[in-house]
């Protein structure tokens, strides 16, 4: 049995709030932030070959490392981009709109999805979105209903952001494969808080970052591309360190990497891959599947809490179709919700709010303590 109180120690801020917002922003760790410390401390010390050569590209390779193990992925099939949106733009750069013109998502995938393809149909994506019959899910058999012979990628999100459904990926996936299409998936809000294995479920792209539920910061994002599939894609959204060897200073070609590393483009921010290699660690200690087991025992406990208070749960109450938070509808709609979400942020209870409900999102360093005040709180705010 995991151990998961002896990690409450490694996130100071569980001791100073009662933080249950990894849905939205993971805490640092400390592991982190010492090693966030080592890199400027790097940095003041060596010159600028020194820290990037010796200790800069190894911990990027160290975060593709661990990111593909977290997905099941290898670490040639990983990209580091800046974010989901970059990454996103640079696959849809790769696509021929004129003979397979439709770009198939859902009406609950995170917005960034959306505007990334709505920017497509200056070059011919004609965008068909799947509606959600009640605000929390969507259904696979809707999404494979729009896919045909016209459909050139099928971006879906694994868990809803808002509502934290679980998507059924494997008949989208097999629905898309047999008409030729791509599938894009957008895992920022299941990385590492629901377990996966993109080779078994064999879609082609997977984009996260480190910012949530892997708890490595802001600023590095990852981008899954299929081995088999990476030498046919041909992104115009490109940078030198894609290429074969950016420090030849070549101006006369562009030979891009054979690999996933083509869709890297300019410059990383260097200081990222420390605290993201400090997070995914951490994960990869722990355990995505005991992570998974934790959670589901927290947001059930979440449900509970909010069926006493008489407050409406918008999440599924099955622990197969529920992510990693809880949304709790409060009483005035939008404008409701975000008076208590400040007057709990007063009281130190930190949570987020996304139209007329609060979300709740504990992680494996929660407990349940955390949870009774963050109730006792909502009640003395209602």
């Amino acid at each position: 049995m995991t151990d998961f109180t002896s990690y409450r120690a490694e996130f100071p801020v569980v001791e100073q709030r009662t933080y249950l917002i990894s849905a939205s922003l993971g805490p640092l760790s400390r592991r982190s932030r010492a090693l966030a410390e080592e890199h400027l401390d790097l940095w003041g010390r060596l010159g600028p070959e020194e820290l990037w050569l010796d200790h800069g590209l190894p911990r990027l390779q160290q975060c593709r490392e661990r990111f593909a193990a977290v997905i099941g992925a290898d670490p040639d099939e990983v990209a580091i981009v800046p974010s989901v949106s970059s990454g996103l733009s640079s696959i849809a750069s790769c696509l021929d709109f004129s003979a397979r013109p439709k770009v198939v998502l859902s009406a609950m995938d995170f917005p960034t999805n959306h505007y990334v393809w709505r920017a497509q149909e200056a070059s011919g994506a004609k965008l068909d979105v799947v509606p959600t019959p009640d605000g929390v899910r969507v259904e696979a058999e809707d999404v494979v209903q729009r896919i045909d012979e016209q459909t050139a990628i099928v971006n879906t999100n694994r868990v809803l952001f808002e509502s934290s459904w679980i998507m059924d990926l494997e008949p989208i996936v097999e629905a898309a494969h047999d008409t030729g299409a791509y599938v894009v998936v957008d895992d920022f809000h299941g990385s590492g808080i629901v377990p996966l294995d993109v080779h078994s479920l064999g879609v082609d792209f997977l984009l996260s970052g480190a910012l949530k539920w892997l708890c490595g910061g802001q600023g590095i994002a990852f981008l899954y591309c299929r081995r088999d599939l990476a030498e046919q894609m041909e992104p115009r959204v490109v940078g030198w360190f894609g290429t074969v060897d950016p420090f030849d200073f070549d101006r006369s070609r562009l030979r891009l990497l054979p690999n996933a590393g083509r869709f890297e483009a300019g410059t990383y921010a260097l200081p990222q891959a420390w605290t993201a290699a400090g997070g995914l660690e951490i994960i990869l200690e722990v355990g995505v599947d005991a992570i998974r087991a934790r959670n589901q025992e927290l947001t059930r406990a979440i449900i509970t809490h909010a069926d006493a208070a008489g407050l409406e749960v918008a999440t599924p109450r099955d622990d197969d179709r529920r992510g990693g938070l809880v949304r709790v509808r409060v009483p005035g709609g939008r404008s409701g919700a975000e008076k208590m979400v400040h007057a709990l942020f007063e009281r130190d209870v930190v949570l987020d709010q996304r139209g007329d409900a609060l979300r709740i999102s504990p992680h494996f360093f929660n407990d349940e303590q955390d949870l009774e005040r963050c109730f006792v709180e909502i009640r003395a705010s209602l």
